[in-house]
Order: C-alpha cells, then sequence, then structure tokens
C-alpha cells in the first residue's frame, strides 16, 4: 500500500472522551477513512458483531462503513489520535483495520507533532500528508511483518532467533535442528511448509543482509566483511552475493555511496 492510494489529508485532532459517557459513532461515508490511535484510556470498537477493546498503542484503521471507537470506560475514558483521510476509491483502501504501536514514547512524539504541524498554516501540507501517512502504513506493516512471526511454532521462532544471533558463526543443521528439538529431517520440513525457504537459505539470507548492512554504511574492506558475516572467504561471499544482487559487492557498494 503506497501513499498514493489517499488524496488527501482531512484532519487531525488529539480527541480525549469525556469521562462518564459514550462517544457518537457514526459509520464513515464513502471515500472517508479514519484513523484513530489510542494514546490513553479503554475503549471499543464494534467489530465482527461484537466490541472489542483497545487500549493505549492500538492502531484502528476505519474504512467507509465502519463505525470509529463507539465506546469508553467512564472512568478512565479513552484518547486518541484521530486523522482524517480521503481515499480514491469509494470503499477506500481496504487497510486491515487492527494493528498495535507499541513505543507509547514514539505514539506520544508523534501525536504532538501530527496536531502541531496540522495547525501550521505555513508548513506544507503536501509533506505533512507524506510524513503522516507514510509513518502510519510503516507501524501497520510492521506489525503485520512481527505479528507472522509470532504465529510461527515455537520451536521455529528459536531457530529463527538463533540464525539472526549467531550468523556469522557456523551454524550446523543438526545444531539448529537441536534447539527446535527436532530431526534435521523435521526441521527441513516444517521450514518449507510454514516458511517456505530451508535453514541454510534463511541462513544465507541474514548472512547477506549484515553484508549489504556493512556495504552501505561502513569503510570496512571487503575482506573483513566477509568473514564477520560468516562467509568462508571473500571468493564466497562474492559468489552469493552477485548470485542474488547481480552485483558484486564492490559494485553494490559504488551504487548505495553513489550521490543522487
Amino acid at each position: 500500500m503506497k501513499t498514493s492510494n489517499w488524496k488527501s489529508l482531512e484532519a487531525i485532532s488529539h480527541y480525549h472522551q469525556p469521562g462518564g459517557c459514550h462517544p457518537h459513532a457514526a459509520p464513515l461515508p464513502p471515500f472517508y477513512e479514519k484513523v484513530e490511535v489510542v494514546t490513553g484510556g479503554r475503549g471499543w470498537v464494534w467489530h465482527r458483531e461484537e466490541w472489542r477493546e483497545v487500549g493505549p498503542g492500538d492502531v484502528i484503521w476505519n474504512q467507509p462503513g465502519d463505525r470509529t471507537i463507539g465506546r469508553s470506560d467512564f472512568a478512565n475514558p479513552y484518547r486518541c489520535l484521530a486523522v482524517t483521510l480521503i481515499a480514491k476509491r469509494r470503499r477506500g483502501s481496504e487497510m486491515p483495520r487492527f494493528s498495535h504501536w507499541p513505543d507509547r514514547e514514539e505514539v506520544r512524539v508523534f501525536t504532538r507533532e501530527c496536531v502541531q504541524l496540522f495547525f501550521d498554516d505555513t508548513f506544507d501540507r503536501r509533506v505533512l500528508f507524506d510524513y503522516v501517512v507514510g509513518r502510519l502504513l510503516f507501524r501497520v506493516n510492521l506489525h503485520a511483518h512481527e505479528s507472522g512471526r509470532r504465529e510461527l511454532p515455537a520451536e521455529i521462532r528459536a531457530v529463527v532467533q538463533k540464525i539472526e544471533r549467531d550468523y556469522a558463526r557456523t551454524c550446523r543443521l543438526e545444531e539448529l535442528a537441536a534447539v527446535a528439538g527436532w530431526s534435521v529431517a523435521h526441521l527441513h520440513e516444517v521450514f518449507r511448509e510454514r516458511m517456505d525457504t530451508t535453514p541454510h537459505r534463511l541462513l544465507r539470507q541474514q548472512r547477506l543482509r549484515a553484508a549489504r548492512e556493512r556495504l552501505a554504511s561502513t569503510n570496512q574492506p571487503v575482506k573483513q566483511i566477509a568473514v564477520e558475516c560468516g562467509f568462508a572467504d571473500a571468493a564466497a561471499f562474492s559468489h552469493a552475493f552477485k548470485a542474488v544482487m547481480d552485483l558484486t559487492p564492490r559494485q553494490y557498494r559504488e551504487r548505495s555511496l553513489r550521490p543522487g
């Protein structure tokens, strides 16, 4: 999903629900979307024929026909950043309705920035639109990415964490299988079924990802990067790198550091 799926930013506010009453939650009209990022308190959203509780850090992306937060805790009323967007399609952008932003300090700072800049008539409205929508899209996609990992079996998550932590050293398949408590054959089978890859390929991907980061952000020699990212030598590194990136490590570095 790209920012080009929306036409404009209609409104931004930091809404504080009064105590002792519920909000009025009318269905959104065609083309209108409202993103609610809960900054405090407790509320509930009507979703799939039941009330779903939301709290700090929850992001609710309401589409045309959806109702915004419709109930509030009388003793601890909810507060939320409310961002109203105009979509290019009558039925909206069809974003996932629920996601979560776990860092409350980030939410607080983002809320303050959005509200202040929206009411600053001297600030470029298009820049603000790209920033607000882009940041929300990032958080929604990051949540989906992390949720997909949490849905994996605990044994697979343990193996993935080990690969991400120890990619720079030799990781034998027997060692990875032992982390899961499985045989090597069963580890391969579950990896292919749940992740559409193999432990060896995932290990190589992690090594290449770490190498790309170093090539683009450090002046370390290619030979040093190769060894520190788990490759036997510079030749093996260059062969694996070019097979995936269609560039040698040096070509990749030159392109990444090229201005413009």
